[in-house]
């Protein structure tokens, strides 16, 4: 590690830090946890925690139970009692089996012995990692703590100017080997698929494909709504046609939607998500896409009942008041 001082500024460069592994950015937030109360504070307001937070305990690796292992064990003493953020820290290595759903049973553990009254799953890595995430991942996560938020409060700060070129060297090497691997068998069914869509379906407003992998079996449609909390998805494997939309109030949601629903019509609420499902037939990609068109044509047809049913004004509304 080469470390220039130049009068009161540090010359860092690319090679300062050759390669930023995850555990070098374990430490570094943890050393923010410990130093700066403001960085706390930021990390509290993500999740809701907006009172005061006094820092009660920090562990690094923490394996204590049978349900697998903690990056960043924070507890907090709050006015309403003592909260946890369980940090999972990501820059480049894949998600494991049920890995988010044994963070949210460590903290219902915790809970459940008394080390805390409240927790909350927190993912640190780049926001397009976050995004890339599937909601069957997402649903057990409360919040990203990005790569790029921690950049941003790091600012121009010269005591954190080394923490932020660390951070910065990490995005840069994520978006360096984040690249997506295509599978032309994959992508020849999503440029047909756009076709066809783009001919007979142009209000769905299918983007054209890119760069499409092997696992590229869920079709995102643009948002319905401004921003992004209500969108169409096609998963063609076997879920079907899905409104989706990212509310944690999706109970609520639900029971407000039951007497508008269509009879086919069927509900589904994750922690952070509501869908509502419209089954249609699995479509396997692998066939020439003449013998699946049809069942293409007919996902397209639910997709755009399910646009229709979402922008019926008295629908929009009790959907915008949950989200």
């Amino acid at each position: 590690m080469e470390l220039v001082l130049q009068g009161e500024a540090s010359a860092l460069s690319r090679e300062s830090v050759a390669r930023a592994e995850e555990v070098f950015t374990d430490i570094l937030t943890m050393d923010l946890l410990h130093s700066s109360p403001e960085f706390l504070t930021h990390i509290g307001s993500i999740v809701g925690e907006l009172g005061p937070l006094h820092l009660a305990s920090l562990k690094h690796s923490v394996a204590t139970t049978s349900l697998g292992e903690t990056d960043i064990e924070v507890i907090v003493r709050t006015e309403t009692g003592v909260c946890a953020f369980l940090i999972e820290n990501k820059v480049r290595a894949p998600i494991m089996p049920r890995q988010f759903e044994r963070y949210r049973l460590r903290g219902e553990a915790g809970i459940a012995t008394g080390q805390w009254s409240r927790f909350h799953v927190i993912l640190l890595c780049p926001e397009g990692y976050f995004i890339g995430l599937d909601e069957d991942h997402k649903q057990y996560i409360n919040a990203n703590l990005s790569y790029e938020s921690i950049v941003d409060f790091l600012g121009t700060k010269q005591e954190f100017g080394f923490k932020r070129h660390v951070f910065e060297n990490s995005l840069t090497d994520y978006r360096k080997g984040y690249a997506k691997v295509g599978d032309e068998p994959m992508m020849a069914f999503y440029r047909n698929y756009w076709e066809l869509a783009s001919a007979e379906f142009p209000q769905l407003r299918m983007p054209k494909p890119d760069v499409v992998g092997k696992d590229g079996s869920w079709i995102y449609f643009p948002p319905l709504y401004a921003g992004t909390k209500v969108r169409l998805l096609h998963k063609f494997k076997g879920i079907g046609c899905e409104l989706a939309i990212v509310t944690y109030n999706g109970e609520a949601l639900a029971d407000a939607l039951a007497t508008v629903l269509e009879a086919d019509f069927v509900t589904r609420i994750t922690k952070s998500m509501l869908f509502v499902n419209v089954k249609t037939p699995a479509i396997d990609h692998l066939m020439e896409f003449s013998t699946v068109a049809s069942l293409v044509r007919g996902s397209l047809q639910a997709l755009d009942r399910l646009r229709l049913f979402a922008i019926r004004p008295d629908v929009a509304a009790v959907i915008t008041q949950h989200l």
